[in-house]
């Protein structure tokens, strides 16, 4: 059994308090849109000094641009449980007969469960019985073992995170942004669980969103029981703005129906623009799946653009 994922976009409830770091540049409009007001932080400070340094012949090394590896003439990305597609210069394939790899290639992870480089094998179908087309993987668990989340790895040369993703703890601050996202949505939570806060920076503007998760169950069962939530957001400030894009959710204020886990599976540079994509992880009883949102714009926001699962 497959369930899509809903996605809407809603501008924030409340106004960033605490610790926030959500910050932006652009301006923003969407189909159902309230706003509230806050001072962008960025990640970028300057000072003042009277000091001069004395000069130097010194001069230190500069990060590599590319990893070393075999990589795949396209930028493909995987999942334990198939292939999702690849960048072809000018947009996303996410529909294919055949896999631009002959095999032994390597794969950058870009999980929150693991990183580093794993090698793959070549075209194969996976999955029993739906037989995706995909690779088999010298170590998936680093992309995530169940019950997740999960993440993706891509056969590429550049720096996947080339801009800051950093985990945090809340100190209430958002779980009272979730508490408004879940009312907004026919949710009455007076204190969400939040599992999941990623600091981020999508477009390495120096200027941070933020990515929350709250759940208040550990182990989907086949049914829902009332008032059973799972959402992924993010936060966004556009000017002095907040905009809040549901990436993610499965709402159950009366229970009965299936329900699924969504969680923050990774962050990174799936086509090579130097910008950051966002992989969803979801999860119900019977299987999983994977799901790459791109920020396109503050018009439209986050899309998918990449997806891929095994299940009933």
């Amino acid at each position: 059994m497959r369930r899509s994922l809903a996605l809407l976009l809603v501008a924030a409830l409340a106004a960033c308090g605490g610790s926030s770091t959500e910050g932006s540049t652009s301006t923003s409009t969407t189909p159902t849109t309230t706003t509230s007001t806050t001072v962008p932080e960025t990640t970028t400070t300057s000072t003042t000094t009277t000091t001069t340094l004395p000069s130097t012949t010194t001069t230190a090394a500069s990060p590599p641009s590319t990893v070393a590896g075999s990589w795949a003439p396209q930028p493909l990305v995987v999942a334990n449980w198939g292939a999702l597609g690849w960048w072809s210069e000018s947009g996303w394939v996410s529909s294919f007969d055949t896999l631009p790899i002959s095999g032994g290639e390597d794969y950058q992870v870009v999980s929150v469960s693991g990183s580093g480089i794993v090698a793959g094998g070549p075209e194969v179908e996976v999955c029993e019985p739906i037989m995706n087309l995909g690779v088999e993987l010298s170590d998936p668990s680093q992309l995530g073992e169940w019950p997740g989340p999960f993440g993706v790895a891509v056969s590429a040369p550049w720096v996947v995170q080339p801009n800051l993703v950093e985990q945090f703890t809340d100190d209430g601050t958002y779980a009272g942004h979730a508490r408004d996202v879940l009312e907004g949505q026919g949710m009455d939570v007076a204190s969400p669980v939040i599992k999941q806060l990623y600091r981020v920076d999508l477009e390495g503007d120096g200027v941070n969103e933020v990515l929350v998760m709250a759940e208040n169950f550990t182990s989907p069962g086949s049914e829902a029981n009332p008032g059973d939530y799972s959402i992924v957001f993010i936060r966004r400030v556009v000017d002095v703005e907040v905009q809040t894009a549901i990436l993610a959710s499965s709402l159950h204020p009366s229970g009965g129906e299936v329900p699924f886990s969504h969680a923050v599976g990774g962050v990174g540079d799936l086509n090579g623009d130097g910008k950051m994509e966002i992989v969803v992880s979801s999860r119900y009883y019977e299987g999983a799946s994977v799901h790459v949102f791109e920020w396109v714009d503050d018009d439209l926001g986050p899309l998918e653009q990449l997806s891929q699962g095994c299940g009933a």
